[in-house]
């Protein structure tokens, strides 16, 4: 079934022209950090999201019917707020993602970590 599936989103891809974007929830992840049964997640031994290991839910098959996969992560990080008036800096929590380029024929793993705020999505630099 997955590689009916697949096939008819790669037909209907060529034919008008556009990108599928498929999504897959994870699972935790129990086991060697040197992937499934020794074969690995794309470039990534093992995925981590929000402290917790964890692994692509459809499985191998799955993995086998795309042609490149993305992986969204994200992380809450103190840091320190100046507020005008305060006698001393204020401590607050934000969540940080990352969008890592797990795996792509054509391209080298590659992340890039932002934050989202009212202005929209910024970019962290490290």
């Amino acid at each position: 079934m997955f590689f009916n599936i697949s096939g008819t989103l790669k037909g209907l891809a060529n034919k008008f022209r556009l990108a599928v974007v498929v999504t897959n929830q994870v699972v935790d992840f129990i086991g060697p950090r040197d992937g499934v049964n020794g074969v690995r997640l794309g470039n990534l031994e093992s995925l981590d999201t929000s402290g917790r290991r964890v692994s692509p839910a459809l499985g191998l098959a799955w993995a086998h019917c795309i042609n490149s996969r993305v992986f969204l992560t994200r992380h809450e990080q103190s840091i320190g707020v100046n507020i005008r008036n305060a006698p001393s800096t204020t401590t607050c929590s934000q969540t940080h993602r990352t969008f890592h380029l797990v795996f792509a024929p054509h391209l080298a793993y590659a992340l890039a970590e932002f934050v989202i705020t009212k202005e929209g999505i910024v970019r962290v630099s490290r």
